[in-house]
């Protein structure tokens, strides 16, 4: 493709591993001087469903030419073939190898095609303030109960979440990504309460009952509950600390904070064992974060 041809980047998975794979597609395009362009795959999964209009984000979805003979020979029709679908793209492709590693990214040139999670911020690191702004939920706060939000503009408010959902209802998601439980949740808090003394714990989770299982010791809880995903992750980003979970979810909402001194303590386990014998994870935890 020529100079000025927009890049494209495919988007699936849930809304944060949209959100880095659109911050990795938006930060290219930038440096290249192009038109970003997405191509949302169709997943059956509820957590799944194209979520960046949240945003308020409405970027141009790449339609292919699905009556090429090559569309047909591959059987690329759908928005669920992604595989096969980004074979349509008339330029280069760019099929990440690694979780949160990518040889070769800030090389790439216009007209590249991105299939990948990228999820680390070195994707965007020359862009963190766009990304803030294109990813904020201040339009949210409204609709939002203001007593919550006076609680998590606390100094000492921590977020706390929990991810269970279909890491706990799917046993090979269960083999791949594990379930954090007391044992983690009790040191993660425990050193949470020595660095914030007096904290006030919000807890969200896609499941609360599990939630409250996890957390119910804890002093000054508040259990967050009956919100939409965008109302979740804005309260989330209010917090001034974060216990997160092995979640893109969370780790957005603790990116996202505004506080400059937050204490963001994370699980070093973020896939169950197995898992971590051959997925590299090092890059995805910002500079400063605690692992446990």
């Amino acid at each position: 493709m020529q100079d000025g041809a927009p890049v494209c980047v495919r988007i699936w998975g849930g809304l944060g591993n949209q959100m880095f794979q659109y911050a990795a597609g938006h930060a290219l395009a930038k440096r290249l001087g192009v038109e970003l362009l997405v191509d949302p795959l169709e997943l059956d999964l509820a957590h799944a469903a194209f979520g960046l209009d949240v945003f308020g984000l409405a970027p141009r979805i790449w339609q292919p030419d699905t009556t090429s003979l090559k569309a047909r020979v591959l059987g690329a029709l759908g928005r669920s073939s992604g595989k096969k679908r980004q074979k349509l793209w008339a330029g280069p492709r760019y099929v990440q190898k690694d979780f949160c590693h990518g040889d070769g990214f800030s090389g790439l040139g216009p007209g590249t095609y991105l299939s990948g999670y990228f999820q680390s911020e070195q994707f965007f690191a020359d862009c963190r303030d766009d990304i803030r702004a294109l990813f904020s939920l201040d339009h949210v706060a409204a609709t939002l109960d203001p007593a919550r939000l006076a609680l998590a503009d606390l100094p000492t408010s921590v977020c706390l979440h929990v991810r269970r959902g279909d890491y706990a209802a799917n046993a090979k998601t269960t083999a791949t990504h594990g379930l954090l439980g007391t044992e983690h949740y009790s040191r993660a808090a425990g050193l949470m309460a020595r660095l914030v003394p007096e904290a006030t714990w919000l807890v969200f989770s896609d499941d609360i009952s599990a939630a409250d299982d996890l957390t119910r010791t804890l002093p000054r809880r508040i259990l967050i509950e009956g919100q939409s995903r965008e109302q979740d992750l804005h309260l989330m980003s209010r917090c001034a600390h974060h216990v997160i979970a092995n979640s893109s979810f969370s780790w957005w909402g603790a990116w996202l904070s505004r506080n400059p001194d937050r204490h963001v303590i994370a699980p070093r386990k973020w896939f169950a064992r197995d898992e971590l014998r051959r997925v590299y994870v090092d890059e995805l935890f910002p500079a400063g974060w605690i692992l446990l």
